[in-house]
């Protein structure tokens, strides 16, 4: 990839079907075209030889990567102990686009890629959670495979879908319940599951404008507590993971295109008001607001009253937040290589990063978990320790830092 000086105002276009010019126009940044030479897989992750260990190679075995025997408690629970594999969300758990190389093909849901529900090929050709997790536990299932809505078959217990807001949490709460009761592969009371929460971005995108009071910090926290609670009430021996809003403002902060410019309008249209309001200002403090609303709700020990059962924030997503410093609010935030040719999905390669960190995340205690981005997928990868061989709870974290072990 190079980047050509662009005169302002002027358009280019190259009707060579394996090589294009993108036109864009920088806010605070600079005018450039992007141009790719040909249709090279740049927003897809390295495939990783056979000759390539798996980065935990020496932790996967049982007794070591999974425990011998059943744990009753959420907070011994290693790698190898989850059976099964759920996810709630919006486009950015159901893969839109991941897999595609033009922009209208964000309409596409490439589940099997997703980063955190997806299990598709192996880590080395996709990295997500599941596939990681087959290193420790190869019979585990639920995870989404190829494409398909919601409900198709190979979505299994990806239960996302696109444009979901807040207000779908319950729902999708309650059809991933009975997706996992009635699927025979899966032994409900026994089975060990980590299911995935990752709401808001669309209330903060395209509904926080047209009624502010239903999309408030404290409606945020409201929704994804009834959704939490039922997942508590009807979910034995489970570990769930709730992803902090990804601050909508990166779509900006990011080298845009004119194709990206006019999907915007779409999928974020209260940053097109035209009106008095700043509307990056508005974002931005509004995903700040989520974020201390979700630190809040976890962290006042709601989830943490059943031995089977906890939730905890992987925070990995606040490393998109825009800073507060106004002369940087429009650095640009990551490579678009990460980013789908709609600028606003996660393309394959994002998906890889974001299985990346959360992975990270769930091997780092409460208190210490990373949000500093990698420069490069598997840059670093979090393994099990003799000291730390568990996920981490809000309660193991704590006697983790108190004593040096778990």
């Amino acid at each position: 990839m190079k980047f050509v000086k662009a005169d302002k105002g002027r358009n280019f276009v190259n009707d060579n079907a394996t090589n294009f010019l993108k036109v864009t126009r920088y806010q605070n940044i600079r005018d450039s075209v992007i141009k790719y030479s040909d249709h090279n897989n740049v927003r897809r992750q390295n495939i990783y030889p056979k000759w390539m260990t798996f980065p935990c190679i020496n932790k996967t075995a049982p007794g070591v990567g999974r425990s011998l025997e059943r744990p009753t408690s959420v907070h011994r629970l290693r790698p190898g102990d989850i059976d099964v594999i759920g996810a709630m969300g919006d486009s950015l758990v159901a893969g839109n686009g991941a897999l595609e190389e033009w922009a209208l093909g964000t309409m596409i849901e490439n589940r099997g890629v997703s980063w955190c529900a997806g299990g598709q090929n192996t880590w080395r050709e996709f990295l997500t959670v599941p596939n990681i997790l087959k290193e420790f536990n190869p019979n585990i299932t639920g995870y989404s495979t190829g494409t398909g809505e919601f409900l198709s078959w190979n979505s299994q217990m990806n239960v996302a879908y696109p444009v979901a807001a807040d207000a779908d949490a319950f729902h999708q709460a309650k059809i991933l319940v009975r997706k996992m009761k009635n699927d025979p592969k899966i032994n409900y009371n026994e089975d060990w599951k980590m299911v995935t929460v990752f709401f808001g971005a669309n209330d903060i995108c395209s509904g926080q404008c047209f009624g502010p009071a239903l999309a408030s910090p404290a409606m945020h926290a409201r929704k994804l507590m009834q959704a939490l609670d039922y997942l508590q009430e009807h979910m034995p021996r489970t570990f769930v993971n709730l992803i902090p809003v990804l601050d909508p403002s990166v779509s900006l902060r990011i080298k845009r295109s004119m194709m990206c410019r006019l999907l915007h309008t779409m999928f974020c249209s209260c940053f097109h008001q035209f009106g008095a309001v700043d509307e990056m200002s508005q974002i931005t403090s509004l995903t700040r607001g989520y974020h201390q609303a979700e630190d809040q709700l976890v962290s006042s020990g709601r989830y943490d009253k059943r031995a089977d059962f906890t939730v905890v924030l992987q925070p990995f997503m606040k490393y998109f937040d825009a800073p507060l410093d106004a002369a940087r609010l429009y650095d640009e935030v990551i490579d678009i290589s990460y980013i789908t040719y709609d600028c606003f999905h996660f393309s394959q390669k994002g998906h890889a990063l974001s299985a990346n960190l959360l992975w990270n995340n769930l091997l780092q205690p409460v208190g210490r978990k990373s949000t500093r981005l990698l420069k490069r997928i598997m840059e670093t990868f979090q393994c099990p320790t003799q000291e730390a061989p568990y996920l981490f709870t809000n309660e193991n974290s704590r006697r983790f830092l108190e004593t040096g072990r778990q």
